[in-house]
């Protein structure tokens, strides 16, 4: 998932020597499908359009796991039970659309070079989700694109987070255990 386009995915994807098919998806389509807030994730789709694993967070080429997951399916082997996804909390559906609709105006609004109005979107976004990362990386690339491009500071990303998650906590919206339980 690359909002900024396919190009700023790209090199990644070389580096990552990839031999598979790879997709960028800029609408955040996958997001909307899996329901996801965290990345990176892994997605094994065959070539009948049927997912046949899944690893939502932590996926990583430098996981000798991942890698043979792949390879096995690849091979056209079986690739066993997709890792069950967690999250702290579920949003209802009316907090739900809330939150994707200002992620997507915050798209609309960085398409057509506004991004203090798209962060602004983004920001609101995450105080309705606050434990969703895919959110939260937009609004750093945006505000810190040298984090990202042309090589992710994963150290940093681990810093800022901590970081917020303070502030937001000190700021009433977050508790000390993490988020609570929206009905």
């Amino acid at each position: 998932m690359e909002h900024n386009g396919r190009d700023r995915a790209r090199p990644y994807v070389e580096r990552a020597g990839a031999e598979y098919p790879a997709v960028a998806d800029e609408a955040s389509l996958t997001t909307d499908i899996f329901g996801f807030k965290v990345v990176p994730n892994g997605v094994l789709v065959d070539e009948d359009g049927i997912v046949r694993w899944a690893k939502f967070g932590g996926f990583s080429i430098d996981n000798p796991s991942d890698v043979a997951t792949v390879e096995r399916f690849l091979a056209g082997e079986p690739v066993g039970e997709s890792p069950v996804a967690s999250s702290a909390y579920d949003l209802d559906a009316t907090e739900q659309e809330l939150a994707d609709t200002r992620v997507r105006l915050g798209r609309l609004l960085e398409s057509l070079g506004q991004r203090d109005a798209a962060v602004a979107e983004w920001q609101a976004a995450l105080r309705r989700d606050p434990a969703n990362f895919v959110i939260r990386k937009q609004i750093w690339s945006a505000l810190y694109p040298e984090k990202f491009y042309p090589t992710i500071d994963f150290a940093w990303q681990s810093e800022q987070l901590a970081r917020e998650r303070e502030a937001e906590i000190a700021a009433g919206y977050c508790g000390p255990d993490g988020c609570p339980i929206r009905r």
